[in-house]
């Protein structure tokens, strides 16, 4: 049987109301003061209530990271989470942490579900574990912090691609594929997407029902979107782990080459085919993009973590924690 692991910690604030009280009830115990004992006591029943009102205010509101993310290795990115409270009444002061990542939310209303992020950098490339999940409230008086933790299910955690490696030359990525031609599914020129338009390129691209003629002269130049198409007859550019190219490099330096030839590749609108052992992935531009990544991620056997410390926070003699985990 297990418990829920639970953090409590005075605040700055609730540091000195504990020194307060303690030199209050000093003077009521050497003067014998009756309003002295009277005042002590309230601001005993203060704490109490205060700590009651905390564990209330946590109750029944839940967090859980939204699955199926995708994020680099080694590099800073926000990890989305989802925040909902069940209740019929409101929570204050919600404050979400993993690791040495924080996010605050001052006020979440009944029956509300948000969407946060959290900054985390992923420290290898696979399936690597989340710390547990902090959720933390100073409500009603910041006077002492109360949180618990929350273990991340497996599932929920989210795949981490190889960062693109550098120095790398581009031409020795394509060198399987230059002779390949154009294997264009549903015909050639297929509309892609839509962007911006940059200057000096013909207005026969733009796509008049989406231009927004609102903004007029100076920098607030016109929205006139241009319609990207498939280049006709165009190469499809292979990225093959089997390459002559990759021969000579490890598993996970070969992976993050081939991260790079997907970020070049996502730029253009250019046909692509990634080649891993067993299974192949196929794309134009930024279309395939994340599926492509993925494959990376979970390309086996995933790189050795190492010890994993999912509760690294320094503790003092004012705060304490209970419970332990699941195994």
């Amino acid at each position: 049987m297990s418990q829920t692991r639970r953090e409590v910690r005075l605040s700055r604030a609730g540091k000195v109301f504990v020194g307060f009280t303690l030199a209050i009830s000093l003077a009521a115990v050497n003067s014998g003061n009756n309003v002295l004992f009277l005042l002590v006591s309230t601001m005993l029943a203060l704490m109490i209530l205060s700590g009651l009102a905390a564990l209330v205010n946590l109750w029944r509101v839940q967090v859980r990271v939204i699955p199926g993310q995708i994020l680099t290795a080694q590099r800073p990115e926000s990890l989305q989470l989802w925040l909902r409270n069940s209740r019929p009444w409101a929570a204050w002061l919600l404050e979400l942490r993993l690791g040495a990542a924080a996010a605050q939310w001052p006020r979440l209303g009944a029956r509300e579900e948000v969407l946060l992020t959290l900054p985390w950098t992923a420290p290898a490339r696979g399936h690597p574990p989340l710390p547990d999940l902090l959720l933390g409230s100073s409500f009603p008086f910041a006077f002492v912090w109360r949180g618990q933790y929350q273990r991340i299910p497996a599932e929920d955690w989210p795949w981490v691609a190889p960062l693109a490696a550098e120095g790398f030359a581009e031409a020795r990525l394509w060198e399987t594929g230059a002779s390949n031609t154009a294997q264009a599914a549903g015909g050639q020129g297929d509309l892609l997407w839509l962007r911006p338009r940059e200057e000096r390129e013909p207005l026969s691209r733009v796509l008049w029902r989406r231009s927004i003629w609102s903004l007029d002269g100076g920098e607030n130049r016109p929205y006139l979107p241009m319609v990207e198409r498939e280049a006709e007859a165009a190469p499809t550019m292979v990225l093959d782990w089997e390459a002559p190219s990759l021969a000579a490099l490890a598993r996970e330096e070969r992976l993050r080459v081939l991260r790079q030839g997907l970020d070049v590749l996502a730029q253009g609108s250019a046909r692509w085919l990634l080649r891993l052992p067993g299974r192949q992935w196929e794309g134009h531009g930024r279309v395939g993009l994340d599926g492509a990544l993925e494959a990376l991620a979970r390309h086996l056997p995933w790189p050795d973590y190492g010890p994993f410390g999912g509760d690294r926070a320094k503790r003092h003699w004012w705060s304490f924690r209970r419970g332990a985990r699941r195994e």
